[in-house]
C-alpha cells in the first residue's frame, strides 16, 4: 500500500487530527471504545470535541452514564494524574465530551433532530465501535446490532458536511469458515451466497424462520452469530461502498485482550474483554478446550487495536474502488499456542497469593474432549448446582457457574482450529506512524511477559485486588513470581508445573 495515495497518511497523523479534530464515537462504554477515547484524549490534545452516542435506560441521565460508565473507569487514571486538580481535569478533558442520547438499534440512531444537525455540522471522523460481541446472541439480535446498526450509522454519516473518515470496526473472524488458511486483508466471496440476497431474505423471515436459519445454515458454516453478522456487514459495505460515497476503512481485530503498554500494562475491563478463559482460571475453575494445546491462537492487546484504528482513519478515501482493510493480530508474525497460554495462566495463579474471590483451589488448564469435560464438570460442580437450584438467593453464583459451563461450547471452534491473518497493510501503517501511534507490532510480543501483565491486570482490574508493584514502578505489574506449595492433588497430577515454578 503506497503512502502516496493518502491525503494525510499515518506519518501525518498529528496533522490529520489537528484538521479533523471533532470525533463521533459509538460504543464508548465498551472495552475497545473506552480505549480509543482515552488514547484520543491523552495523546491528541488538539481534539476539541468528542460526540459520544449514549444509550439511556432506567433513571440514568446522560451525565450519569458519562461519569459512571465511562470516566469512572480506571483506564483514565493515567490521564487524570496529569492534572493537578479534578477541576482542571474537567475543564481540560471532560468539557470536550458531548454526550448525545441515542441507540444503535433505532433508525437514525434514535438521535433528536437537534443532535443530528449538531453532528452533521462539525463532525470530521466517525468511529463505529458499538457492537454486540456476545457469541451466543440469537441471530436476530446479532443482526440488529452488528449489521443494521452500522448501516444506521452510515445513514447519519451521509449527512455530515465535511466527513474525513469513517472507521468501521469488524473482526478478523469474518473469515472464520476458512480454517487453517492464510487470510489476506480483503473481502472474500461469501460462503453462503449473494450477501444482498441473504440480507433481503432475512429481513422477510419471521422470528421462527430466522431461528431455524441460524441453526440449519449459519451455525453449520460460522462458529457463532457474531462472526456471521460481522461478515454479512462487510460484504454489504463492499457491495454498497461506491453508492454510499463515504470514506470508509475497515479494521479487523482478532481476539482483543488486555493492554500491552498503554495506559498501563495489563489494563483490562469486563469479563468478556478479559477473556472468559483468563477470568475462569483466575477464579479457579477448570476449563475445557478441544485439542492438545498445539493450535495457535491470535491475541491482540487492546492498546494496539486503538492505535491502528486511529491510524487507519488517516488513510480513508471515498474515491477508491473499495475500502482499505486492516487486520490487527499476531497469528502471522508471532502467535502464541493455547498450550503456552494455559501454562502462563496456571503459572501465575499458582504462584501469587490466593485471590479472595477464587471459588476453587484446583487451578489447572487442561485439554478435555466435550464428553469428558461434562463428566468432570458435573463431578466438580454438580452437587453445588443442584443445591443452588433449591435457593433463590444465589442468582449471581448460578449465573457464574452457568457461564463457566458454556465457555467450552462457545470457544471450542477457536481452540480446535487456527487461522493466519495477514497484517501487511497494518504493518505499513505502523512503520510510518508517529511515536504516539506506533504499536511496535512488527517487533512481536514477549508472550511470557505479556501474559504475566495480563493476569496481573485481571487480578487488579477484574477481581479488584491489590497487586504488588515493583519498587519505583509505574505500571500495574507484579513482582517476580515466588514459588508456592501446590495442593497435593495438583502436584501429583502435574509434576511439570512444579518443575516450572
Amino acid at each position: 500500500m503506497s503512502p502516496q495515495q493518502y491525503k494525510f497518511g499515518p506519518a501525518k497523523a498529528k496533522e490529520f487530527y489537528t484538521e479533523n479534530n471533532v470525533i463521533f464515537l459509538t460504543g464508548a462504554t465498551g472495552f475497545v471504545g473506552k480505549t480509543i477515547l482515552e488514547k484520543l484524549l491523552r495523546s491528541f490534545p488538539q481534539i476539541t470535541k468528542v460526540y459520544l452516542l449514549v444509550r439511556l435506560s432506567g433513571t440514568k441521565t446522560l451525565q450519569d452514564r458519562v461519569e459512571n460508565d465511562v470516566f469512572a473507569s480506571r483506564i483514565f487514571d493515567t490521564l487524570r494524574s496529569q492534572f493537578s486538580t479534578p477541576q482542571e481535569f474537567h475543564e481540560k478533558i471532560i468539557r470536550k465530551i458531548v454526550p448525545v442520547r441515542g441507540d444503535i438499534t433505532v433508525d437514525w440512531l434514535g438521535l433528536s433532530e437537534a443532535d443530528q444537525r449538531m453532528i452533521h455540522e462539525d463532525t470530521r471522523v466517525v468511529i463505529n465501535s458499538a457492537a454486540s460481541v456476545s457469541f451466543d446472541d440469537p441471530l436476530n439480535n446479532a443482526l440488529e446490532m452488528n449489521t443494521r446498526g452500522p448501516f444506521r450509522t452510515f445513514e447519519i454519516a451521509k449527512g455530515i458536511k465535511n466527513l474525513a473518515a469513517f472507521v468501521h470496526i469488524s473482526t478478523c473472524y469474518v473469515n472464520a469458515p476458512m480454517f487453517d488458511a492464510h487470510i489476506d486483508e480483503i473481502v472474500y466471496p461469501h460462503p453462503l451466497g449473494e450477501p444482498e440476497a441473504i440480507y433481503e431474505s432475512l429481513t422477510k423471515m419471521s422470528y421462527e424462520e430466522i431461528r431455524n436459519y441460524e441453526r440449519s445454515v449459519v451455525l453449520k458454516t460460522y462458529p457463532n452469530t457474531y462472526t456471521f453478522s460481522k461478515s454479512l456487514t462487510e460484504h454489504l459495505v463492499q457491495k454498497q461502498y461506491k453508492t454510499m460515497g463515504l470514506p470508509i476503512v475497515i479494521v479487523r481485530p482478532s481476539i482483543v485482550t488486555a493492554a500491552k503498554a498503554e495506559p498501563v500494562p495489563g489494563w483490562v475491563e469486563g469479563v468478556a474483554a478479559a477473556n472468559k478463559a483468563v477470568v475462569s482460571c483466575a477464579l479457579g475453575q477448570v476449563q475445557e478446550w478441544i485439542g492438545d494445546g498445539s493450535k495457535k491462537t491470535d491475541l491482540i492487546p487492546v492498546d494496539i487495536v486503538a492505535k491502528v484504528i486511529l491510524l487507519a482513519a488517516t488513510t480513508a478515501s471515498s474515491s477508491q474502488p473499495h475500502p482499505n482493510i486492516y487486520h490487527v493480530g499476531t497469528s502471522s508474525i508471532n502467535p502464541i499456542t493455547w498450550g503456552h497460554f494455559g501454562t502462563c495462566l496456571t503459572d501465575y495463579w499458582l504462584a501469587v497469593d490466593r485471590p479472595r474471590r477464587r471459588v476453587s483451589d484446583d487451578i489447572r488448564f487442561e485439554m478435555y474432549d466435550l464428553p469428558v469435560f461434562k463428566k468432570r464438570f458435573d463431578q466438580r460442580f454438580g452437587e453445588q448446582i443442584r443445591t443452588l437450584a433449591q435457593h433463590k438467593d444465589s442468582k449471581k453464583l448460578k449465573v457464574r457457574i452457568s457461564k463457566a459451563m458454556a465457555v467450552p461450547m462457545t470457544f471450542k471452534t477457536f481452540a480446535s482450529n487456527q487461522w493466519f491473518f495477514d497484517v501487511s497493510n497494518t504493518l505499513a501503517l505502523d512503520d510510518a506512524a508517529p511515536v504516539e501511534l506506533r504499536s511496535g507490532l512488527r517487533s512481536g510480543m514477549d508472550w511470557d511477559r505479556y501474559m504475566e501483565d495480563y493476569n496481573a491486570g485481571v487480578h487488579a482490574f477484574i477481581l479488584k485486588e491489590k497487586v504488588v508493584r515493583p519498587a519505583g514502578g509505574a505500571s500495574y505489574s507484579i513482582q517476580p513470581l515466588k514459588r508456592k506449595e501446590l495442593p497435593a492433588a495438583v502436584a501429583s497430577e502435574k509434576p511439570e508445573i512444579v518443575a516450572r515454578l
